[in-house]
């Protein structure tokens, strides 16, 4: 019988008994548990250490590659999974070292940005194990992150790697983008689909995975990190996903805390409200960045381009949960409940807010084509998979087309799987995309150019994650090169627009151009929830008054829709709001653009067109 582990532990205890000396203890455990030793087995690729024969789990048992009693810790760095005969064979002997393949990594060919070199040097020269690199949406973050790897394991202070990404879609966008592309850093990363219970040393110098995937299995990614003669390096890209105490990062911390070697964390959005962000110094809910690249310094460099924002008022008809029945604009003051339900009631899919926000993105989208921008497209961001099948539909009936969605449930059995949904939309010409979250941050669809916020999530996380989308520039579309959100004139939103307007207002002359009603509103108070009852949404307007491009610059619609309408006409790549600035302040101008306005409205009421 095997003794006891309190008997093998007492053997150890340090007695001084009449002048008899015993040795000192051992720290530690003394024995590996059943799911470590399965973790070994499974990185193994279920096969012994010593013979490599692939045999079930019940004839694996857990070794310490350097003897327990010779000072080695019951650690997964220091296990290895031996069948039973190798197990007895070896002894209390240390293991050899293993035999690793010869894995080519590269650095890139191409040179990078400005700021990706200047970030490279910040984290090259930092001796602290975890760092934050802090980029805007569109930035180059993966390029960044892939070239730092390659020359870690350049210099031999790594040879293996694993990213954490938010989505599988980004799985494949980054192993993809580890190739090399365009003279991009080259690494052999594992492809889409690898299991963390497959072996990374013998073909692949590491992989990428889902904050998922390491959620449900953080000792096999632990045991990874840990590998005997393995010096890891941890990336996590969009580091705010896992705050301290959400599941996420809990089993963050747990795998790679002590295992890795060096966590780098990358993120365009470093800030939380409920929790602080792991592997980070956190002040006030915001991480602090051992590097920044901000989205003003992006523009301003033209890594990329300015977005505008399109804000429509109007009205929302809603009855209370006290069912009373109330109108209001986007002028009027109400309070949290009221704001609420206005919002709601303006996403509506069969609402009159919900279609003109999708005609203004359909007839954006149609002139920037006209103006050279072939494949320019948009993006609908809806509140729920519902919502996005019934925004579909709409936009079928207006452009003659089911456009793509991109779901987690499908409502269309006619739908693709949205992984599938999305890679078919960006290689397509098709005009618009409607998703719920799947479309999020770092995808990377540059033909993007128009996206319409039809979601109730109102947080700045969210908002500047949505406005990511359409940031990525394209230099062949020249000084047209910009985005445009189309939202509410909802207040929380349009304050979220003015924090990104304010990045860049110093650099551009036109960075928001806000379109909605201007005039002063009443004060509503709206009751919240009655006896149980809910409010229901009735009707709403979507209403075009002024527009304005933050800077106090002013014209009034019909003169801005005069201008559209020359750009549709022209193919002019001049911004419409430039041409009615121009017009506003030239009479002659002024008439030639209400001429060529009215003369388009004049052919499309004709019976003969």
């Amino acid at each position: 019988m095997a003794p006891s582990r309190d008997a093998e532990w007492l053997h150890h205890v340090a007695l001084d008994m009449e002048g008899v000396e015993i040795p000192q203890p051992l720290s530690g455990r003394r024995w590996f548990t059943p799911s470590e030793i399965t973790a070994a087995w499974l990185r193994q690729d279920r096969g012994c250490a010593v013979c490599k024969r692939k045999l079930d789990r019940d004839l694996f048992e857990g070794d310490h590659i350097v003897a327990w009693t010779e000072g080695g810790t019951t650690t997964l760095d220091n296990l290895q999974a031996l069948c039973g005969p190798c197990n007895k064979r070896k002894g209390n002997r240390a293991a050899p070292e293993p035999a690793l393949a010869a894995i080519t990594t590269a650095p890139s060919t191409a040179p990078l940005r400005a700021w990706q070199e200047a970030a490279l040097e910040v984290a090259l020269a930092s001796t602290k194990k975890s760092i934050l690199i802090e980029a805007c949406p569109g930035a180059g973050k993966t390029r960044f992150a892939l070239e730092l790897a390659a020359r870690l394991f350049g210099s031999g202070e790594i040879n293996r790697v694993i990213l954490v990404v938010p989505t599988k879609y980004l799985v494949a966008q980054w192993v993809a983008a580890a190739q090399g592309p365009e003279g991009g850093p080259t690494l052999p990363l594992a492809p889409p689909g690898w299991r963390p219970t497959a072996a990374l040393y013998e073909s692949w110098c590491g992989a990428v995975v889902t904050y998922h995937a390491l959620f449900a299995q953080p000792t096999m990614f632990e045991a990874l990190a840990n590998e005997r003669s393995m010096r890891t390096l941890v990336i996590f890209d969009e580091i705010h996903h896992a705050g301290a105490e959400s599941a996420w990062g809990i089993n963050a911390q747990q795998a790679f805390m002590d295992a890795a070697q060096k966590i780098v964390s990358i993120s365009g959005t470093p800030f939380r409200v409920d929790d602080p962000i792991v592997f980070v110094e956190t002040l006030a809910g915001r991480a602090i960045p051992d590097f920044s690249y901000g989205y003003g310094q992006a523009v301003e460099d033209q890594v990329c381009r300015p977005v505008r924002f399109a804000e429509l008022g109007g009205t929302a008809t809603f009855r209370a949960p006290d069912r009373r029945e109330h109108t209001v604009t986007f002028d009027d003051d109400l309070n949290e409940q009221g704001e609420s339900y206005r919002l709601r009631t303006a996403l509506m899919a069969d609402g009159g807010h919900m279609s003109s926000m999708l005609d203004l993105g359909t007839d954006l989208i149609v002139q920037m084509r006209a103006a050279g921008d072939a494949d320019a497209a948009g993006l609908v961001v809806a509140m729920d998979c519902d919502h996005a099948d019934q925004v579909a539909r709409i936009l079928h009936a207006k452009v003659g087309r089911r456009p793509v969605v991109a779901c987690s449930r499908l409502n269309d059995p006619e739908d693709p799987a949205p992984d599938a949904a999305i890679a078919s939309f960006s290689a397509s010409r098709d005009p618009w995309i409607v998703a719920v979250k799947m479309v999020s941050e770092g995808v990377d669809i540059r033909r993007l150019r128009v996206v319409v916020y039809a979601t109730n999530v109102l947080t700045e996380l969210t908002f500047r994650q949505i406005m990511g989308r359409v940031v990525r520039g394209d230099p062949a579309n020249g000084l047209s090169d910009f985005g445009i959100a189309i939202i509410p004139a909802d207040p929380r939103l349009h304050e979220f627009a003015s924090s990104i307007a304010q990045e860049n207002r110093q650099l551009l002359s036109d960075p928001l151009v806000i379109v909605g009603a201007g005039s002063a509103g009443r004060h509503v108070s709206i009751e919240g929830d009655v006896l149980r009852s809910r409010f229901e949404p009735l009707s709403s307007t979507g209403e075009l008054s002024v527009v304005s491009d933050g800077l106090g610059r002013t014209v009034s619609i019909d003169l801005w829709e005069a201008a559209t309408a020359y750009v549709r006409r022209t193919g002019s790549p001049i911004d419409p709001f430039e041409i009615a600035m121009a017009a506003s302040a030239d009479p002659r101008l002024e008439d030639r653009l209400r001429e060529i306005s009215s003369r388009e409205h004049g052919a499309a009421s004709s019976p003969e067109q």
